[in-house]
């Protein structure tokens, strides 16, 4: 932002009681705390429709962990509000009240039907009842009671104490009872905010998980909204692969498990995540993927086919004439120059550290060539200092340069091609400015980069190629990928002209920004049905 001692909850805070809003976001990690990627897209949203009013939810982590805002909030944003999961501070974030004793019974008698009845051949429909009377019942409960209230209930420490030996009773009961609460705070405080959501036709989660869960909710209570989700990349496949690494997940015995057995804390917070995920689906009304592949994946994952429709993300176009036209003069003035880049965060979903492993190949083929490597240092501080040691260990000083934070104007003209070796992608904004600046792309075989580069089967005219697809983690491949263009600059511009024509043709924003304003249309005139009401309970 500007100004990054005001925050979007400061600015939008004079129009907090405007009324509804037409679109209320809720955002996982992302906007505007994180630059680039899904903070892109979110930014493009907000700026595009600057006639729909927005409410954004931004659910992080902690709030010292979030930092600075990266983006400044456009006008028709009326209404910020802010959840932080696992933060110390929001311990206590109810007045401590007390709840009637109909809403404990109700909440303890939803949750042990959930998760004590017998589970075996409940269809999927009867899983979606049982989770949203269980998260009924607790919001109503959650909006009273604090967290510490609650876990220290003895009925709900009764309920805990039936579930560890039904279902953990192989490990040690410290540990399962630490791993309950770790999974269970979170959601208690999604829950507190239920009932504290800005009023919204439209309730768009940019992503399952906790995000995904709260638009589900909205969906599913009092609220007339309707529940829109969309997704870049796969959440649940992703929180699989997380804690699939994790190592405070993994207890599995004095004996160990047996080979390809999932530890049982470690399924716990795996099957948490899948479940969560599926009752977001089968709540949404509409659920975007950004590529074919994705929808797949979705369609894997619960998500009911017909529901599903596919929008790619998309550039404005016109921005780039000029940059395009700067990069071409910079070519026709340097026909000898050499200059890989890569536009990016420097994570470690990004393997940077692939990339420059590559570069050292490069450069001992052709000594000429240099890497520029463009995008924000700060997000993970330590992974970015491990580039810089590895870069000092493969005696790169001379050849790599780490840019920092900069925009397309100022970054692409500077490439000769563009390099994307990332381990995870969605649909890469990057690889799309590259198209529209007119530049190749070589990029690892992740998310929709293949469809990107080679086209997708059914696109018509054909353009051909617009770079390379290589193996994810593979420097060598890499390295022949881009030696194989640098040294025929024919190609370089044969591959340019190809993703140019490409991105015209199939990724255009204001296509995009057509597509979402027809959904929050059909969505905000579709009638709601009548919200569930947890067993037991009526509504006044």
């Amino acid at each position: 932002m500007s100004n990054p001692e005001e925050s979007p909850a400061s600015i939008a805070a004079s129009s907090r009681n405007a009324g509804q809003a037409d679109v209320c976001l809720l955002l996982e990690g992302t906007w505007p705390y994180v630059r680039g990627g899904v903070s892109t897209w979110v930014h493009q949203i907000l700026t595009s429709m600057p006639d729909v009013r927005f409410s954004v939810v931004f659910i992080g982590a902690e709030k010292d962990a979030a930092g600075a805002p990266k983006y400044d909030p456009p006008a028709n944003l009326v209404n910020f509000q802010e959840v932080f999961l696992f933060d110390p501070s929001n311990a206590a974030e109810t007045n401590g009240g007390n709840a009637s004793r109909g809403k404990w019974v109700a909440a303890h008698q939803a949750l042990r039907r959930l998760l004590l009845d017998e589970s075996d051949g409940r269809s999927e429909a009867e899983s979606d009842r049982l989770l949203a009377e269980a998260f009924l019942a607790l919001s109503h409960l959650a909006g009273q009671v604090p967290f510490d209230r609650f876990w220290s209930h003895s009925e709900t420490w009764n309920l805990l104490q039936e579930v560890y030996v039904r279902h953990f009773e192989q490990v040690p009961f410290i540990e399962c009872f630490w791993n309950l609460r770790f999974l269970c705070e979170p959601v208690w405080r999604l829950l507190q905010l239920t009932d504290q959501l800005p009023d919204a036709r439209v309730y768009h989660a940019v992503s399952t998980g906790y995000a995904g869960l709260l638009g589900a909710l909205a969906a599913r209570s009092h609220r007339n909204g309707r529940f829109l989700l969309s997704e870049h990349g796969i959440y649940v496949r992703e929180r699989i692969s997380e804690l699939l690494r994790a190592e405070w997940t993994g207890y599995a015995g004095r004996n160990g498990s047996g080979c390809g057995e999932i530890a049982p804390l470690r399924r716990l917070w795996i099957d948490f995540f899948i479940e969560i995920g599926r009752f977001s689906y089968h709540s949404a009304g509409t659920i975007v993927s950004l590529f074919q592949r994705n929808a797949d994946i979705q369609a894997e994952f619960g998500a009911p086919s017909k529901l599903i429709r596919v929008i790619p993300n998309g550039v404005k176009l016109e921005r780039f004439d000029p940059i395009r036209e700067n990069r071409r003069q910079k070519r026709e003035a340097d026909p000898n120059r050499k200059i890989v880049g890569f536009f990016g965060r420097v994570v470690a979903i990004k393997d940077v550290k692939t990339l420059l492993r590559a570069a050292r190949l490069t450069i001992d083929a052709m000594p000429d060539t240099r890497f520029l490597l463009v995008g924000p240092t700060d997000e993970d501080p330590e992974y970015f200092r491990e580039c810089q040691r590895l870069t000092k260990e493969l005696d790169l000083d001379r050849f790599v340069h780490f840019g920092g934070p900069a925009t397309p104007e100022q970054a692409l003209p500077e490439f000769d091609l563009m390099v994307l070796s990332s381990v995870s992608e969605g649909l890469p904004f990057a690889v799309l400015e590259a198209f529209a600046s007119g530049m190749p792309v070589v990029s690892t075989d992740v998310g929709s980069c293949p469809e990107l580069i080679e086209g997708r089967p059914d696109e018509s005219p054909v353009f051909g190629p617009a770079g390379r697809i290589v193996p994810v983690g593979a420097p060598a491949s890499l390295a022949a990928a881009l030696i194989e263009l640098l040294t025929d600059r024919d190609l370089q511009n044969q591959l340019g002209d190809a993703g140019l024509s490409r991105v015209r043709a199939s990724y255009a924003e204001p296509d995009i920004i057509s597509a979402y304003r027809e959904i929050y249309r059909e969505l905000a005139e579709t009638p709601t049905a009548p919200s569930p009401q947890p067993a037991g309970q009526t509504t006044a």
